[in-house]
């Protein structure tokens, strides 16, 4: 087994906070699992921890965050929807990144969460891929970018992109945009294809 990762002695990115809407705290936690995470909700009854890497359950490096969206932000949510009502113009914008997201989404905001190798990778789209009802209406994606395809960005590399409303760190309104994305190296790095690599169609 790999050393804890408390003891990485370096700099690191070590959690992301995340939201849900009041009453969806379970269908969170599904979401969240369903990308492999194991989720504890029995710490708090408004929020939970959920663990990126299963065999390491640190409440405080490489872990996800889970809590009820609150009341000034559920305020300010409440408000761009008033507001993308009224406004055409503001409505058209939204659903022109949002559709951009869906289908070229390099250069949105998101996060990425690694898994250990390829296989594992495609067990977790194929989970979301069978997904039903609700919980599947409220996913875009997978887009997956495998090996060979033709805007991957080095064959070292596979990324599927995915995108929700029910889980969320930044405005729900806007959505949150995650990479899921596996190395499987040959060499010490991974290698581009190009010596300058372009994003797929931005």
């Amino acid at each position: 087994m790999h050393a804890p990762i408390a003891r990485y002695p370096g700099t690191m990115l070590n959690h992301v906070e995340m939201l849900y809407h009041p009453g969806e705290r379970e269908l969170a936690a599904t979401f969240l699992r369903t990308l492999g995470c194991v989720v504890d909700t029995t710490a708090h009854p408004t929020y939970a921890f959920a663990f990126i890497n299963p065999e390491d359950r640190d409440i405080v490096n490489n872990v996800l965050y889970l809590s009820e969206i609150r009341p000034e932000q559920l305020a300010l949510e409440h408000a761009l929807r008033e507001a993308l009502r009224a406004d055409t113009t503001l409505a058209e914008s939204l659903e022109g990144y949002r559709e951009k997201r869906r289908t070229r989404p390099h250069g949105i905001p998101h996060f990425g969460i690694r898994y250990p190798s390829f296989a594992a990778l495609e067990e977790v789209i194929a989970r979301i891929e069978s997904l039903e009802g609700n919980l599947r209406e409220r996913i875009d994606g997978p887009i997956v970018l495998r090996p060979g395809d033709g805007q991957s960005m080095t064959d070292d590399l596979m990324q599927a992109f995915i995108a929700t409303d029910i889980a969320f760190s930044g405005l729900g309104t806007l959505g949150q945009a995650i990479e899921l994305q596996a190395q499987e190296i040959a060499g010490d790095v991974p290698k581009p294809k190009r010596s300058v690599v372009p994003t797929p169609a931005s």
